[in-house]
């Protein structure tokens, strides 16, 4: 198992609730590898969620594997304790998972490699331990998988990628019923030659906000169930030329929908006419420019609005996890993230429930790299806590103390002080993407629990400084502002 790094973010001052969000910091708790079968190939986790009843479980979606259910009542060693494989589901992949209460509806169907069917499962969890298949529902018209669902007022929306959104009655969970179906128009906006796909979706009201992957975003009337009809398109107006476009997902806020934009980060769009999209904002991490997409050091996918939606936490590939301050939309501001990029590991989902987060990982070794955007050979789950620090100094969980940086923001040097009896041996400094910028050893002001830092090369930002030793492991933010850019 790989070494976890925090690396703390950008600081801000906005008052959430009374308080002042510094940084999101990470702190690592246990990871389960879904076995190798041949070479780097294991099983993947594409999307989890955690127990919304509020029990030590987890259920991930592993497609080709099917749902897995773990045991995280301790959460530094998940452990598997059930799994409804593709056959006791119709022989189709599992691939996302919402919950209501003791119901799980699941979007089945694989996607990648050979398509097979759009279908809905209903699994009865109120023994987590033996999940029970109430229901599976799939119709041989839809025949490119599902990748999400969500369901208000006893209606389903199956994101059925080529072949759009199809309603489904979920009244009854042991008998899920045909409504009806819609596929957007799969013509706009025309950037590549391959079909939309039903990738995301948000459901508020009458309206469904679908992320249509190549077919960008759409608002959908959902008055009658029976005949769904566009209200809206958007595409980002500042899309690179010769450059792929996919929207992949959205979560709402106010009259504001928040999209994930694959390789080019996050868009905020006003939906105050549904109508009528209009960017509000584009946040682009990776410098998604022209003709970029082999190499990415990121790439959005899932994402969750937390803390009375004052943070959005989202899946960010190779980057891993990211976190933002959305207190002050349509301004979006990086505030914390985990998991450097070209490690070899990524997300494709996550989920985040009071202060657990829960990482999905993907393993795409098997498909050469290039043509993918990143290469990651580790598949399964890790499980992190988050919170929110607001000083400069951090105590970690341990209680055996903090280290200390001064001045902080520093300009050409710093002094970091730990407590006396540590031995640290090793420092690193990591930007705000997880770039390793500077490493040594640690040499210590003769007599002191201290050591002092030279900064005088350091561009201006946030870092984080790790500091390590065989009895020791700290991280604390560090700002730099000495006039360097």
């Amino acid at each position: 198992m790989r070494s976890f790094l925090v690396i703390p973010a950008v600081a801000l001052a906005v008052l959430v609730q009374g308080q002042v969000i510094d940084t999101v910091l990470f702190t690592p708790l246990g990871a389960f590898q879904f076995p190798y079968s041949v070479g780097t190939i294991s099983q993947s986790a594409y999307s989890c969620k955690l127990d919304r009843m509020g029990r030590p479980y987890a259920y991930v979606c592993c497609r080709e594997l099917g749902l897995v259910t773990f045991d995280i009542s301790d959460p530094l060693m998940p452990v598997p304790t059930d799994t409804l494989a593709p056959a006791q589901l119709s022989g189709l992949a599992v691939n996302n998972v919402e919950q209501d209460g003791a119901l799980l509806y699941l979007s089945v169907g694989g996607f990648e490699g050979t398509a097979q069917y759009a279908g809905l499962a209903t699994v009865d969890v109120n023994d987590p331990e033996a999940p029970v298949v109430l229901d599976v529902w799939y119709d041989t018209q839809f025949q490119n998988g599902a990748a999400i669902a969500q369901v208000q007022d006893d209606v389903a929306y199956l994101g059925a990628m080529d072949d759009g959104v199809v309603v489904l009655d979920v009244s009854d969970p042991l008998g899920i019923g045909f409504l009806s179906s819609f596929q957007p128009d799969p013509g706009w906006p025309g950037i590549v030659s391959y079909a939309p796909q039903a990738r995301g979706m948000a459901v508020r009201d009458t309206v469904l906000y679908l992320a249509y992957d190549a077919g960008a975003f759409r608002t959908i009337d959902i008055r009658d169930p029976y005949a769904l009809a566009q209200l809206g398109q958007y595409v980002n107006p500042d899309h690179p030329l010769f450059t792929p476009n996919a929207t992949n997902n959205v979560v709402l806020k106010g009259d504001h929908a928040i999209l994930t934009y694959d390789f080019c980060g996050i868009e905020v769009v006003d939906i105050s006419d549904p109508t009528d999209p209009q960017q509000e904002s584009w946040t682009n991490p990776w410098n998604c420019g022209f003709g970029t997409w082999f190499g990415s050091d990121g790439h959005t996918n899932e994402l969750m609005l937390v803390r009375n939606d004052s943070l959005l936490f989202v899946s960010g590939g190779d980057s891993e996890l990211l976190v933002y301050d959305a207190t002050q939309l349509p301004a979006l501001t990086l505030v914390g993230a985990n998991g450097p990029p070209n490690d070899s590991t990524a997300t494709w989902g996550l989920d985040v429930l009071g202060d657990r987060v829960i990482g999905c990982y993907l393993n795409n070794s098997f498909i050469a790299f290039p043509p993918q955007p990143f290469h990651a050979n580790w598949g399964g789950v890790r499980l992190f806590d988050w919170q929110l620090d607001i000083t400069t100094r951090i105590t970690d969980r341990s209680g055996t103390g903090a280290i200390a940086l001064y001045p902080n923001p520093a300009r050409d040097q710093v002094l970091v002080q730990w407590r006396l009896g540590a031995s640290p041996d090793r420092y690193q400094l990591q930007d705000m993407m997880g770039r390793l910028v500077r490493s040594g050893p640690v040499v210590a002001d003769a007599g002191a629990a201290a050591m002092r830092l030279d900064l005088s090369n350091l561009s201006d930002g946030t870092y984080a400084f790790d500091l390590t030793g065989s009895d020791m492991h700290r991280v604390a933010r560090l700002i730099v502002a000495n006039g360097h850019r």
